[in-house]
């Protein structure tokens, strides 16, 4: 059984092809039980990349999407106008409506599109709320319970209180990731992991029966984290057992360097055009 992994959309692109970055993140899982995108990106260099990288997009099964940012499903409109209805996967929270909120600026950051948009474009939404199988060996997580003290999420990002009409500190309960049962062992595949590294792997190693960790690949939201929850992470990680890690995303340049220093022949920077197979 071989499982393919590739980085559609993501900051950067890693080697000298034809495609784009863009503040954003989209992965293509492909495994004998079908392919799924997780997350579309901003929308502006997905159909594009899956052409320059070889994939029809005619051909995914299914999308899931890891929470209701812009930058992880701003995509999903143009592609469904391009590959007509599919099932998509997400927690019911993701239509919430977010914003990125600074001293003197205060910028709308949530999903682009209304519910009923999308469902005319073809969205068959299945809203998931616990640890759910889409397919054989494919696993949604569900909201990830909330336990490391230090991963207490980033201020600037609120959402409105739906009762007072203020903002208040987004709690991400629609945070998901996905958890793909391989030969070599589990492999947790990241969209932004607002709810926090440590709690995301925690979690479905509990779910798994502590199933042998072989790579977390995605935005570990480590980027805007601050030292000591930084200092966590990386003693945590220091202690557990896995094969690899790619960073993308909101790791953030200087966080992905930190990490590669520290595990020198565990990280990799997974980059728009970065592949990995698993078999």
């Amino acid at each position: 059984m071989t499982i393919q992994i590739d980085i559609i959309c993501e900051n950067s692109v890693g080697r000298p092809i034809a495609a784009c970055g863009e503040h954003g993140f989209a992965c293509l899982v492909q495994t004998p039980a079908g392919r799924w995108l997780l997350d579309t990106g901003r929308g502006a260099t997905l159909l594009d990349n899956l052409k320059v990288l070889g994939h029809d997009p005619h051909t995914i099964d299914g999308i899931v999407l890891s929470h209701g940012h812009a930058d992880h499903a701003g995509g999903l409109l143009p592609l469904l106008r391009e590959i007509g209805p599919r099932p998509v996967y997400a927690h019911p929270d993701i239509f919430v409506e977010r914003f990125w909120q600074g001293k003197h600026e205060q910028r709308a950051i949530g999903l682009p599109y209304t519910r009923a948009v999308l469902e005319a474009a073809g969205a068959d939404f299945h809203f998931l709320k616990d640890l759910t199988a889409i397919a054989p060996g494919v696993h949604f997580s569900g909201v990830i319970p909330r336990r490391e003290s230090q991963e207490s999420g980033d201020p600037h990002l609120v959402r409105l209180n739906p009762d007072s009409g203020r903002t208040i500190p987004d709690p991400f309960v629609d945070d998901a990731a996905l958890a793909i049962e391989t030969r070599r062992g589990l492999v947790i595949l990241l969209g932004c992991c607002h709810a926090g590294l440590i709690n995301t792997i925690e979690f479905f190693r509990a779910g798994f029966a502590e199933k042998h960790l072989h790579a977390m690949i995605g935005g570990t939201h480590l980027g805007p984290a601050d030292d000591a929850q930084f200092k966590a992470t990386l003693e945590y990680l220091d202690r557990l057992s896995f094969d690899r890690l790619g960073v993308s995303h909101c790791t953030g340049p200087i966080r992905s360097a930190q990490l590669y220093a520290k595990f020198p022949n565990k990280v990799f920077f997974a980059n728009v055009g970065t592949s990995l197979t698993i078999a």
